[in-house]
Order: C-alpha cells, then structure tokens, then sequence
C-alpha cells in the first residue's frame, strides 16, 4: 500500500508545483507590480521556471538523461536570476558583494564547464555552489528584516522572497551534497520529490509576499 502511494503523492506534488510555479508571474501581471524592478526580475525568475518544467505535461518523463538536463538548465537559470533580484533589491555595499559574487560564480562555472565539459559531476558541483550562494544571501536578507524594527511593504514582500528562494535552494543544496557523495542521483525519484516540495513552498511564499505587498495601501508602498 505504501509502495503504491509514494508515485500518487510524488505525482500530485509534482503536477501543483508545477501548476503554481506560473502563479508568481501572472500575479505580477494581474496586479500591475512590474513598476517595481525586482517584482519584475521575480515575475521573469517564475516564468523561466514554469516554462522550463511545461516539458513534464507535454511529453512522457521517462528520459531520464533529458530530465536530468532539465533540472540543471532549470537551477542554472534560477541561481541567476535570483542573484540578480537580490542585486536589484540590495543597495550600496551589499549590492556590490552580490554583484562581485555573481561575477566570480559565472567565471567559476565557466572554467568548470570548459574544464570537465557539461556533464552531471561537473553540473552537480557547479548547481551545489550556486544554491549554497543564494541559500546565504537568503539568509542574510531574513537576519536584517529580523534585526529592523519598522519595515516598508517592499521590505515584508522581500522577506517572503528570501524565505521562499532558502526553501528552494535548501532542497537543491541537499539534493547536490546527496549527488556528491553518491547516495542518490539527478534521475533518483525521491530527488525529484524533494525538488518539487521546495519548489512548491517556495512558489507559496513568493504569491503570498507579492499579495501582502499588493494589497498593501498605497501611501506606504514608497516608504523604505
């Protein structure tokens, strides 16, 4: 009974993930929330996303070298673009480390792929590094909204952001030390549970952040 309940649940998890990855975008748009520069990065991130996993409803999942290729272009593009919302965010010092960050991860992962070409050790180091990456800067962005007293509704959306990117990347993190040290692999289905759980907390914090801030009034979106 266990045996025959483990694919339903990996299945529905997977499917409402995907189904809510898009939903981040489409609140942007419904909302009007693009005048904000990071909101827009936010909306083009999911978009990115939800499009990269539409591979999942149009065709059968039983390659498993093109889903592990997916996963990789999904985190690949992923680690990026949410280095950039924070670079987008973040002001004055903080803003330069995460830019000179991404810098030096893009030489990184560039001197990995010429070096070891694209395959799944290479890729699984270069994904492990770049959510570890993400994973602190969420982290820091969670430690200075705890330490502020008053806070802007720009600043209570973004914390939802930070919390929703330390979930996903927590999960991707966990997955590539598993890859590393050969207890699972890309193709592993309980791999594919984990990522999909994180996505879909992560896709559930990003709606409620940009909500709280959309209907927040407007008087106080400007305040900082």
């Amino acid at each position: 009974m266990k045996s025959e309940f483990y694919p339903i649940l990996n299945m529905v998890i997977t499917n409402v993930a995907i189904a809510f990855c898009l939903a981040p975008f489409l609140l942007v748009l419904w909302k009007k929330l693009q005048f904000e520069r990071a909101y827009t990065f936010i909306g083009i991130y999911w978009l990115v996303i939800g499009l990269l996993n539409q591979y999942n409803w149009v065709q059968s999942t039983n390659d498993n070298e093109l889903q592990a290729q997916l996963l990789f272009l999904r985190n690949f593009f992923g680690i990026h673009l949410a280095l950039i919302i924070f670079i987008v965010y973040s002001k004055g010092k903080k803003r330069k480390s995460i830019l000179l960050t991404l810098l030096a991860f893009v030489f990184f992962e560039t001197l990995m792929m010429v070096w070891n070409g694209i395959e799944n050790d290479s890729n699984v180091i270069i994904i492990g590094i770049g959510s570890l990456i993400v994973m602190v800067y969420s982290i820091v962005g969670l430690i200075e909204y705890i330490n502020e007293i008053y806070h802007s509704p720009l600043e209570n959306a973004m914390s939802f952001i930070s919390a929703a990117f330390l979930f996903a990347y927590g999960s991707i993190t966990m997955t590539s030390v598993l890859n590393v040290l050969r207890i699972a692999s890309p193709t592993d289905p309980n791999e594919s549970f984990l990522y999909y759980v994180g996505l879909l907390i992560s896709a559930l914090l990003s709606c409620f952040g940009l909500w709280r801030y959309a209907e927040a009034p407007s008087f106080y979106k400007g305040k900082k």
